[in-house]
């Protein structure tokens, strides 16, 4: 018999049209009761969610502490991975970036204690704690280069020039070493610009070297088109794709390669202001970029060190950088003028 047959039978404020204590408190199976907690404002799984994120920034927090780090303060977030501002037992600041212990990031510990480079943070140490990896770097001040670009659209070439020839620099020291690395992941989110100007590289988990079996990484925005056709092996020319794309957002253009409509009204506005020395730089690096991201590898720069070069003369003259184009041994660079 249902609970409001019940009501109906004994009598109760039920048969009125209003449901009693007997109804409301009665389920679908007999003797079983439901909690009503649509009108208390309460949403227990984000109550539950809030719980586990409490408990887990407890436990974040008495690990660093463990290891003598306090004050964390939250600084951004990845998609595997968050990273928080501490200070160490010197009162120095240090970044420490936490996420789910897997291959991805103790291959990323792995790199980070090898590479040695002032544009890359310095290796600290890592642990891990239960089914969470803690890893400390040095801590730089600033913002990634995206956020850059969100405010202020777009980069005068010289200031694009000077960021893509610090990338440069750091990914030839990557390319050169006696085990080789390739980055796979160039992307503005990577680049961080710090308060003195000074580009770094963050996220050594996508390094990878021939020793190493091949897994696929990247993003489609930046990466070379080979890094996702099956059984193709990229190389250095891969690198040199993703610093031309990056180059081209810097310059204002969107991430499919098409300049955005805000961004080409500001270009426009900053063309009748700049003189002709800018205007001559971004032509040079508009042929640059061409040559860096052919789709066909063989017609691409081949390697990272022959782009740092044709980087290297953006603000010369005509004459310098034909000279450096003969120089170098590649025939479309080779071929290439710009008075």
């Amino acid at each position: 018999m249902s609970a409001t047959a019940d009501c109906r039978k004994t009598g109760c404020a039920g048969t009125r049209g209003r449901r009693c204590k007997t109804a409301e408190g009665t389920g679908r199976k007999g003797g079983e009761t439901r909690r009503n907690t649509h009108g208390s404002g309460v949403d227990p799984a984000g109550y539950g969610r809030k719980r586990m994120e409490q408990r887990i920034t407890e436990n974040m927090g008495r690990s660093l502490k463990e290891h003598g780090y306090l004050d964390p303060v939250f600084v951004g977030k990845g998609s595997f991975a968050k990273v928080y501002r501490v200070r160490d037992e010197k009162r120095d600041f240090q970044a420490c970036k936490i996420s789910k212990v897997t291959e991805q990031w103790e291959q990323e510990c792995r790199n980070s204690r090898e590479i040695c480079h002032p544009l890359f943070p310095a290796y600290r140490e890592h642990w891990t704690d239960g089914e969470w990896g803690y890893l400390v770097m040095e801590f730089w001040d600033g913002c990634d280069l995206r956020k850059m670009l969100d405010r202020r659209g777009r980069l005068s070439p010289g200031q694009a020039a000077r960021i893509a020839l610090q990338i440069t620099e750091g990914l030839q020291y990557l390319h050169e070493r006696p085990h080789p690395f390739l980055y796979r992941d160039l992307k503005p989110e990577n680049i961080r610009i710090r308060v003195d100007g000074r580009a770094g590289i963050l996220d050594l988990g996508c390094l990878w070297n021939r020793e190493q079996d091949w897994s696929g990484a990247g993003n489609r925005s930046f990466s070379a088109p080979e890094q996702f056709v099956p059984g193709e092996i990229p190389g250095e020319e891969s690198d040199v794709y993703a610093v031309g794309r990056l180059l081209a957002v810097m310059l204002g253009d969107d991430t499919d390669g098409t300049v955005r409509q805000s961004v080409g009204i500001r270009r426009r506005n900053a063309e009748k202001r700049c003189g002709r020395k800018e205007q001559r730089q971004e032509k040079w690096l508009r042929k640059v970029i061409a040559m860096a991201t052919c789709e066909e590898r063989k017609d691409r720069i081949p390697e990272i060190k022959m782009l740092r070069t044709l980087l290297m003369v953006t603000d010369d003259s005509g004459r310098e950088r034909k000279r450096a184009c003969r120089a170098a041994d590649f025939y479309y660079v080779r071929k290439l003028y710009c008075p």
